[in-house]
C-alpha cells in the first residue's frame, strides 16, 4: 500500500503542475495498473496508446474491453491507411497517421532480403510504427505518464521516476515488482490481457507484450523484456519511445 500511496502522489503532483498531461497506455499489464492509479488521482485524465498494424488480435480487442469497462475515452495513434475494424466497429477514437515512408522502407527490405522488416531492420520499423506515432501523440502535451518499471529489463535499471527529454515524463510505478503489479491489478479487479495467462511448453509464458511477430514466452528466471524482439540484437530492448527525445 505504501507503494501505491507514493505512485499516487507522483501522479498528483504531475497533474497540479501540468495541466496538459495525459496517459500513455500499451494496455499491458503495467499499463494497465499505471492508467487505474492515474484514473484514481483524476477520473477525466486523458489517455493514448500507440498501436500498430502488428499488434495481436487479442491486443484490439482488449483494448475495446478495458477502454469501454473503465470509461477511458482512448484515443488510439497508428500508422494505418484504415481503422481496425475492432476498433472502427465499437468507435474507438483512432487517428490514422500516414503510411508511406513505412511502405517504402518494407518495399526496401523485402526486395533486399526478401524478409518483413521487422526481422531484417526492426529498430527501422519501431522508429516508424512506434516513436514516430508517439511524438505525433505528446506533441500538445508538457508531461505524461507511463508504466515502466526498473525491475523489467537491462535497458530499464537507470531510469528515474521523472525524466526531462523535452517532455516531462513520470513513471508512477517504476519501484514495483512484476508480482506488485499483478496482486494490485487482481485487487482491483482489472482483468489480464489474455496472452499472460497462456501457458507454453516448459512453464514459460509472455511476460512483456508487444507486436504478435516480436513477442515470444519466457521462462519466469529470465527477466521480462527478454521475451521481446528475440533472436535479433535487439533482444530485450527498447522500441525507442522512451529512449528517444519525443519533442
Amino acid at each position: 500500500m505504501d507503494k501505491e500511496e507514493l505512485s499516487k502522489e507522483l501522479i498528483k503532483t504531475a497533474v497540479e503542475r501540468y495541466p496538459r498531461i495525459a496517459v500513455a497506455c500499451s494496455f499491458g499489464k503495467d499499463s494497465m495498473a499505471t492508467v487505474h492509479l492515474a484514473r484514481e488521482v483524476d477520473p477525466d485524465i486523458p489517455v493514448f496508446s500507440i498501436m500498430t498494424p502488428f499488434k495481436p488480435r487479442e491486443t484490439f480487442e482488449y483494448l475495446v474491453k478495458m477502454n469501454e469497462k473503465m470509461g477511458l475515452n482512448t484515443t488510439v495513434y497508428i500508422v494505418a491507411k484504415e481503422v481496425p475494424p475492432v476498433l472502427k466497429e465499437h468507435g474507438v477514437k483512432t487517428v490514422l497517421l500516414p503510411t508511406d515512408e513505412f511502405e517504402a522502407a518494407q518495399s526496401e527490405v523485402e526486395r533486399k532480403y526478401g524478409k518483413k522488416i521487422y526481422e531484417v531492420d526492426p529498430d527501422k520499423c519501431c522508429e516508424l510504427l512506434k516513436v514516430n506515432p508517439a511524438r505525433e501523440a505528446v506533441k500538445n502535451l508538457d508531461a505524461w505518464i507511463c508504466g515502466l518499471r526498473n525491475t523489467e529489463g537491462r535497458t530499464r535499471t537507470g531510469v528515474k521516476e521523472i525524466e526531462f527529454r523535452g517532455l516531462v515524463k513520470v513513471n508512477p510505478i517504476l519501484n514495483w515488482t512484476e508480482q506488485d503489479v499483478l496482486r494490485y491489478l487482481k485487487r482491483n479487479g482489472i482483468e489480464l490481457h489474455p496472452w499472460y495467462t497462456k501457458i507454453f511448453p516448459g512453464g514459460k509464458r509472455i511476460r512483456s507484450l508487444g507486436c504478435e511477430p516480436c513477442t515470444v514466452p519466457i521462462y519466469d528466471w529470465q527477466q521480462e523484456r527478454e521475451g521481446r524482439w528475440f533472436g535479433t540484437s535487439k533482444c530485450g530492448g527498447e522500441c525507442g519511445i522512451h529512449t528517444r527525445n519525443l519533442k
